[in-house]
């Protein structure tokens, strides 16, 4: 009887100490507390591509220390990975795609699109002997894409192949995705293995600058501005999206952020030469290459949500969203400085 009281409590003690170390375990990863939550560094995604290259200028320029933050900058590769570490909580504030930011929402994700990062860039390049002279002539030829779902994609499939060229996307072109973009220069030119490349700066002015037989056969950012000569902005490509939950736990941070955030657009745009400087060394291209680049993008904090549901229309047209959200569904700009 002793014995089986003895292995009573014994259960008892060691089935407490379970639940201890479960609720201790919930306590740290699922539910932080509001000081640790407070008191832990803004972790921001992105990665050195041109666009969104920005949160880099804004350590170096100390624009973040400057606005008492505490910021780590994390780099990702492609932007499903970004994605799901944003919406798993690895991250706080991201700089993504307008189109793969109202797809995951849609998905779930609460999130909101709380500033812009940047706008245009795309270009669809071919080679000169390949016989392609307008949008047309893609019909059975095979081209170079990104991911499903990214901007680059439903440009190319819905506003450049469907709208403006009449064609099919799935039935007329030889589509091959997922192709990293500095990869389809290689594609294009080196093994020829594609006839055209829908490819973002900086990549298209570096192949432009390395391949003599490049042939520029729709820039996305030329004919924006002929369609939309009023407007003071290109077609939206990149913004800074946040979590809702950092959104509601740390205001005051993420107005501080924007802030260092609208600041580090003012010096791009006002000091192209020192800016470029900095781009260049961050994202390792030749300084020549990122002027290039920078006459078909542009840097902006300021959010179009017009432009911008016209680009999510894209997605809407390829099934990738159900529907285009609402301006109060997919925008926070509460926290954005105006310009001055």
């Amino acid at each position: 009887m002793k014995k089986s009281v003895r292995y009573g409590v014994f259960g008892l003690l060691a089935f407490a100490a379970i639940w201890a170390v479960i609720a201790r375990w919930h306590k740290v990863h699922l539910v932080p507390s509001a000081q640790d939550t407070s008191s832990r560094a803004i972790r921001i995604g992105t990665n050195r591509a041109l666009g969104t290259v920005t949160p880099y200028v804004t350590r170096d320029k100390g624009f973040f220390q400057k606005n008492g933050l505490q910021v780590d900058i994390v780099d990702f590769n492609d932007v499903t990975t970004l994605m799901e570490a944003f919406a798993s909580g690895q991250i706080d504030v991201a700089l993504v795609g307008i189109a793969p930011s109202a797809i995951w929402q849609e998905k779930g994700v609460a999130l909101k699109v709380v500033a812009s990062a940047n706008g245009g860039g795309h270009v669809l390049l071919t080679r000169t002997d390949t016989g392609i002279s307008d949008l047309k002539g893609l019909k059975g030829k095979k081209v170079a894409t990104p991911k499903p779902g990214t901007t680059t994609d439903t440009l190319f499939r819905a506003q450049i192949v469907e709208n403006l060229a009449g064609l099919n996307p799935d039935r007329d072109i030889q589509i091959v995705p997922s192709v990293a973009a500095s990869d389809m220069p290689t594609s294009l030119f080196v093994s020829r293995e594609v006839d055209a490349t829908i490819s973002w700066e900086p990549f298209a002015s570096e192949a432009e600058t390395r391949f003599k037989n490049a042939k520029v056969l729709f820039d996305a950012s030329a004919e924006w501005r002929k369609a939309n000569p009023e407007s003071k902005q290109l077609y939206p490509v990149n913004v800074v999206i946040a979590r809702q939950a950092f959104i509601d736990s740390r205001p005051d941070d993420l107005r501080k952020l924007l802030d260092a955030h609208a600041e580090t657009i003012r010096f791009i745009n006002e000091h192209p030469d020192a800016a470029n400087d900095f781009i260049a060394r961050e994202t390792q291209l030749d300084k020549a290459v990122v002027a290039a680049a920078r006459r078909r993008i542009d840097f902006t904090a300021q959010v179009d949500v017009d432009a911008s549901q016209q680009t999510l229309n894209w997605s809407k047209q390829l099934g990738y969203l159900k529907q285009v959200p609402s301006a109060a569904k997919l925008f926070d700009l509460r926290f954005l400085p105006r310009e001055e």
